[in-house]
């Protein structure tokens, strides 16, 4: 048994973590003897290795305690995912199935897939139709439901806190005041927008909620979305603009395919209309106040943000592209031609 000490400037959590031996990790997973060590590949909100045995290789997740997820609902709703058939990785059954698939080795949670080799030759390959019809399949999986989920009401704080940040930024004179001052109208539409469409979102489901190029592994025999930890609820045509968006680069020709493929498939757009990109205008918008919250001493800074010269200037850059991306995105949901730059 080897001790592991995780830091919190690596992981979010303090503390030391006993990690298993390949033999307990395979015999926690009724697999054929271990050969060789566990290879780690990850650390964040879990752990990662490679484990082969004589019978093959395997994914091993080993959660951090203050990064392990709602298991239940999670892998609850990845088991109807794998049963109807979506492009996933074949978990492996622990021998003593505490919490669905996943297992305690030596009070920590663990869980097992078959590994998925990456092909580098597919990774250019366009997975426009593959992934438009996968959210689909997965956005079938329940029923919808009306009204935003409560996260996306609190994404964007109201209009009395962004004028707050604005009267303290003018006040320290940070250099982004004035640009904050500029951004104000398109930040608080933002905000006004999700409000509207609160309470008559018709097709809130639940869903993967992780839709990113990372989490597709290009296999020699196609792609597969893999990590399901993330599942929660979402509206179905937001999900699916911000995702299309987000892979197509905002391309409008590469957006549309995987939004065509996603239609084609049987899915649903038409009450979105000029809100189809709502999610992204979103995303943008909460990652700005969350920076804001940080740079103005309201909350710590999550790992992600880096040191403060790094915050102060994505702050800045967010700011003054926002009002272009928000022009961006309306063009590009009404199917305008964009006019190139001279």
């Amino acid at each position: 048994m080897v001790k592991t000490t995780i830091s919190r400037s690596a992981s979010g959590w303090e503390g030391s973590l006993n990690t298993p031996t390949p033999a307990e990790v395979a015999r926690a997973f009724g697999l054929d003897a271990a050969d060789g060590e566990l290879i780690h590949i990850r650390r964040g909100d879990s752990d990662a290795w490679r484990l082969t045995t004589s019978g093959g290789s395997y994914f091993v997740k080993g959660y951090l305690p203050a990064g392990t997820p709602d298991l239940t609902a999670a892998m609850a709703f990845e088991r109807r995912a794998f049963e109807a058939g979506v492009d996933m990785p074949v978990p492996i059954a622990p021998v003593d199935p505490v919490l669905g698939w996943a297992t305690r080795v030596d009070g920590r949670w663990f869980r097992m897939y078959r590994w998925i080799e990456h092909d580098p030759s597919r990774a250019a390959v366009d997975v426009s139709s593959w992934l438009g019809q996968t959210m689909l399949r997965v956005h079938q999986l329940e029923s919808a439901r009306i009204g935003l989920p409560g996260w996306w009401r609190v994404a964007v704080p109201p209009p009395a806190v962004w004028e707050g940040w604005l009267a303290s930024a003018r006040a320290r004179e940070v250099s982004w005041a004035g640009l904050l001052g500029d951004c104000l109208p398109d930040i608080l539409a933002v905000g006004e927008r999700i409000a509207e469409l609160g309470e008559i979102a018709p097709d809130v489901v639940t869903t993967h909620g992780d839709f990113k190029d990372h989490n597709i592994v290009r296999s020699v025999s196609g792609p597969v979305l893999v990590d399901w930890d993330s599942v929660r609820t979402d509206s179905a045509a937001l999900e699916a603009g911000r995702t299309a968006y987000m892979f197509g680069d905002g391309e409008a020709s590469r957006v549309g395919r995987i939004l065509a493929a996603y239609v084609a498939a049987g899915g649903e757009l038409g009450w979105a209309g000029a809100d189809v990109f709502l999610g992204v205008a979103r995303h943008r918008v909460q990652v700005l106040g969350e920076q804001i919250r940080v740079s103005l001493g309201e909350s710590p800074g999550a790992r992600w943000m880096g040191d403060r010269t790094t915050i102060e200037a994505s702050i800045r850059t967010r700011l003054r592209d926002l009002p272009g991306t928000i022009d961006h995105l309306r063009r590009l949901a009404s199917g305008e031609r964009e006019t190139p730059a001279e």
